[in-house]
């Protein structure tokens, strides 16, 4: 029997390339747009770019005053500052990231410049610290020489590893090749993804478990859990190690100018492509009659007409907020109100006199980990104990890019896990907290930078609460749901309203900078492939 998860990803296939929408929709083009998309994050702006790249008109609606959703910058004073992304996994590998593909088939890929991430990272653990090497045989060489009665298990867990990314490249086709391939692939994907099914249902530390013996390589290994949510004995095995072979096959990339530098570049796409952009105009209403969308209000009392969504806004803000539980069906409502977002974040971000090398430090990004039992550092994080939990510290100013400060000057990011049950309400109590979140960190990041705080120019901090300004989502999260084994189906693409879809982190393939360009990409594919359908 297949698991649901792949079942999904099988209706996925089919809908990419064939067309699914769950009811037949008026061909009536007496509309203001045949698209209107919701949010102008990374879902957003790519679903927004392909559709109008199809030939739709397409209106993009975002309630912020610029594009990006965490994709973004801000500037204080002379330095700049990137809200969120540290890196993305592109090109450099056996074959194009998927990722790349899509911002090619954009037009975006031209429009911007990467910086190679040399190093994916330091970690400090208590008495350890290993330094990540960029490259599949650099890191599995600097781990036998760090732990070599591992060896053995480091070769079995290598070879997991590349036999999941070459089931997950068969499973490419269905993405970018042509329906007949896809309908190959549908039907021999039981058959031919044997490790994929063995390995749905493991966590991340059960995977480890399974491998090695030292619980210090465990730690080692498990670093990057961070990037994707829950803690490895919650975590979903199948995401972290895609996405960790991908960083080692393809490396890590950052963006010349920030992440806005990409955001603006899609931007800059949908205008040349004839699309419409509204920033500073926030949905309040995504209009439905006898089940199918007709369109949506704003906030200013202006109503667009369409023949189809599509929203990047989370799926409470989408189905809860803007379409009406009253237009639901009972089960899917059900649904939604189970589902868990995951966590957030609390930080601070720095603009420092001096560059990193006044402490000695060239790495791109340094972990510190006040245990090397992961859970204890999310559970101390999550209860707002920082100082005994864990926080990454990102030297932006190390990749060689003068947007971020001015020369001999730099810019440090520093975050951690928090949840949004422990802040209360803007004010006071609130600012009074945030303070305090922000000296411990500092105070933390003094272990290994000794003195930093009488180097500070500039210091903003930022918790859920500023997430939550910022995106509208659930909690304040940037993840979106959160990607435990139990919710490893996501939100489908497709939804019970006509002529309604969804993109972006909560749905199909997964959440980050860059599955969140893919996922608009599918969006994208399914409503064109779908209009066709009926027009012929």
């Amino acid at each position: 029997m297949i698991p649901r998860s792949f079942a999904t990803i099988l209706i996925l296939i089919a809908a990419t390339m064939h067309g699914c929408a769950t009811s037949p929709l008026p061909r009536n083009r007496n509309t203001d747009y045949d698209v209107i998309v919701i949010g102008a994050g990374m879902g957003g702006l790519s679903a927004a770019t392909h559709l109008a790249d199809g030939g739709m008109k397409v209106l993009l609606l975002e309630q912020h005053y610029k594009v990006g959703g965490c994709a973004t910058s801000f500037s204080r004073g002379e330095f700049n500052f990137d809200a969120a992304l540290h890196e993305m996994s592109l090109g450099g590998g056996r074959e194009k990231a998927l990722v790349q593909i899509v911002m090619e088939r954009a037009g975006v890929f031209e429009k911007i410049e990467l910086i190679r991430v040399k190093e994916q990272c330091k970690s400090i653990f208590p008495g350890l610290e290993f330094v990540q090497p960029e490259g599949e045989e650099a890191f599995f060489k600097a781990l036998k020489e760090r732990w070599p009665d591992e060896a053995t298990n480091l070769d079995r867990y290598r070879d997991l590893l590349v036999v999941l990314s070459d089931e997950i490249s068969e499973l490419r086709s269905p993405y970018l090749a042509n329906p007949l391939a896809a309908l190959l692939t549908k039907i021999t994907l039981p058959l031919r993804q044997r490790t994929l099914f063995k390995y749905h249902n493991k966590t991340v530390q059960e995977v480890l478990d399974e491998f090695f013996e030292a619980e210090d390589l465990k730690a080692v290994i498990a670093q990057f859990w961070l990037y994707h949510g829950p803690p490895p004995s919650e975590q979903w095995s199948i995401i972290f190690l895609i996405a960790q072979y991908s960083y080692l096959l393809n490396g890590g990339w950052q963006i010349v100018g920030s992440s806005q530098a990409l955001s603006d570049a899609y931007s800059e796409r949908i205008k040349e492509l004839g699309g419409t952009i509204l920033t500073d105009t926030r949905v309040t209403s995504i209009n439905v009659t006898d089940g199918r969308v007709t369109g949506v209000e704003t906030e200013y009392g202006d109503a667009y007409t369409s023949r189809y969504v599509v929203s990047n806004a989370d799926p409470f803000q989408t189905f809860l907020g803007l379409v009406g539980e009253e237009k639901l069906p009972g089960r899917f409502l059900r649904k939604i109100k189970k589902m868990e977002p995951s966590n957030s974040f609390a930080g601070v971000y720095l603009g420092l006199d001096v560059t990193p090398d006044f402490w000695g430090i060239s790495e791109y990004e340094i972990f510190l980990n006040k245990s090397l039992d992961h859970q204890a550092n999310y559970e101390a994080a999550m209860s707002g104990n920082y100082e005994n939990g864990f926080m990454s510290l990102t030297f932006y100013s190390n990749l060689g890019d003068p947007f971020y400060a001015p020369r001999g000057k730099s810019v440090l990011s520093i975050h951690t896990y928090s949840d949004m049950s422990l802040w209360p309400e803007p004010g006071e109590a609130y600012t009074r907290q945030k303070e305090e979140m922000m000296d411990t960190l500092i105070t933390m990041a003094e272990e290994i930078m000794p003195g930093l705080r009488d180097h500070i120019e500039v210091k903003e901090g930022m918790t859920p609460r500023t997430v939550k300004n910022f995106t509208f989502n659930q909690d304040g999260t940037p993840y979106g749901l959160n990607f435990t084994v139990s919710q490893q189906n996501r939100i489908d693409i497709h939804t019970p309203i006509g002529g309604l879809y969804l993109a972006g982190s909560w749905t199909w393939p997964s959440h980050s900078v860059g599955m969140a360009q893919v996922s608009g990409f599918l969006t994208a594919n399914i409503i064109l492939n779908n209009d066709n359908d009926q027009e012929n």
